[in-house]
């Protein structure tokens, strides 16, 4: 958070030097009616710039705080900064703005008129909204989920600060200012901002672009720089999995299935070289239903690598589990369900959750379930939490669903548990159809 406080700093730095409309009515009001006529036009000039931020994030704090949408933020308010600087870069001086506020006589003789003068001078300009809009979206990117509103009034706290100081500034050395914004030097001011602005821009998508796994998805697609050790290729009905193993203990695994394609990428290493055993640990994957990191062990053979599976884990399956047994839970994270190709209102989870108690009184009065009852009884909600819990010293992971059931999982088998207690029925958003008292 801290971090954003001085990129507020910074980006107020770049508006204060800024050479527009508002810069010379503020230094010429400080020079011909004094550094307090100078204070109350910077004030308006402020609370102008308030408001549009104001208004940019009431529209659009939604798209922001969305960890979905951070790419397109990134992209937009990395474009918009990057068109501002642009056009800093080759706008002409503003000789006839400064001729225009040095030459008219003001004849409001109360303070509060000039900072009237500076919020309608500077709200006027349409060019504005977009560009505070652009400097919202560098902070929905860098936001944590569901604290966009902090970050905004950290990030433009810092912007404003900075912005009001050195406003302050030029009403108090008008004089000195006035004599040294030549044309020539007022050129090149503002390509320096405007190339400043340029570089906050593509700063901004290349950090979007990275965050998103881009340039990483590039090298790996281009095999830049990596020497392969070995390459597999399995098919399997309508799949197809294609796995490259590097040199420098990378790999990179494509699936296809279905018409769709997903990459997954991680580290590997062998755990038995007599019996050509190696393991791929997964550290990032476009597939979303793939938890992450997961550790999967392949054997090579005469026919190419199959899946490998320890006989000895083999001897555990989720039924093992036993819900009025003691158990120890090792960790709960808060998590959403993504099914493909439908669409959930995700908006219901924001205020769901359960403690360590009342997830043991849902796991001990619920019941076992088929599969089939599962799908006709209960609702599925995107609204999980992963529970790891120990029970005889066996790790199990349990998925509790805010449709009123939850699942338990080992070695790659899972069974349901669905609520039919009606005390239990507030903790969850939706119920099953059939209850049992």
């Amino acid at each position: 958070m801290i971090s954003l406080f001085f990129e507020g700093i910074l980006l107020g730095l770049l508006v204060a030097v800024s050479l527009g409309p508002a810069f010379f009515a503020i230094l010429q009001t400080g020079i011909n009616k004094g550094f307090k006529y100078g204070i109350y036009m910077a004030l308006g000039v402020l609370f102008s710039d308030i408001l549009l931020v104001t208004i940019s994030y009431l529209i659009g704090a939604t798209i922001f705080d969305d960890p979905e949408n951070k790419v397109y933020v990134g992209l937009i308010g990395g474009i918009i900064l990057i068109i501002f600087g642009s056009v800093s870069w080759a706008k002409k001086p503003e000789i006839l703005n400064r001729r225009r506020y040095a030459n008219k006589e003001i004849k409001e003789s109360n303070p509060f008129g000039y900072g009237v003068r500076g919020f309608f001078l500077n709200i006027a300009n349409p060019f504005l909204f977009f560009f505070w809009f652009g400097a919202l979206g560098f902070v929905g990117k860098n936001a944590i989920p569901g604290e966009i509103l902090e970050s905004t009034i950290i990030f433009f706290s810092g912007t404003f600060i900075t912005i009001f100081a050195t406003d302050v500034l030029k009403s108090f050395v008008g004089g000195k200012i006035k004599g040294f914004l030549k044309p020539r030097k007022e050129i090149l001011l503002n390509k320096i901002v405007g190339l400043l602005l340029v570089t906050f821009g593509i700063i901004l998508i290349f950090k979007t672009l990275g965050g998103f796994g881009f340039f990483q998805q590039l090298r790996s697609n281009l095999h830049l720089g990596k020497e392969i050790e070995a390459q597999y290729n399995v098919i399997a009905e309508k799949s197809t999995l294609n796995l490259i193993l590097y040199k420098d203990s990378t790999f990179k695994e494509r699936i296809e299935t279905r018409g769709e394609e997903f990459i997954s990428s991680g580290d590997w290493h062998f755990t038995d070289t007599i019996n050509h055993i190696f393991e791929i640990e997964i550290l990032k994957s476009d597939f979303d239903t793939i938890k992450i990191p997961q550790i999967r062990t392949y054997k090579i053979d005469f026919t190419g690598i199959s899946l490998y599976i320890d006989t000895t884990s083999m001897l555990r399956s989720p039924i093992d589990f036993k819900i009025n047994n003691n158990f120890y839970i090792n960790s709960i994270i808060k998590s959403t369900l993504r099914v493909p190709n439908t669409s959930i209102d995700e908006s219901k989870c924001n205020g769901w959750s359960l403690n360590k108690q009342q997830i043991r009184s849902v796991i001990n009065n619920s019941v076992f379930v088929e599969s089939h009852i599962w799908e006709d009884e209960f609702n599925l909600m995107p609204c999980m939490l992963d529970i790891q819990i120990e029970q005889a010293n066996v790790l199990y992971q349990i998925q509790v669903n805010a449709g009123g059931w939850f699942s338990v999982n080992i070695n790659d088998s899972t069974i349901y548990y669905g609520n039919y207690f009606e005390e239990n029925k507030g903790l969850f958003l939706k119920n099953n159809i059939k209850v049992i008292e």
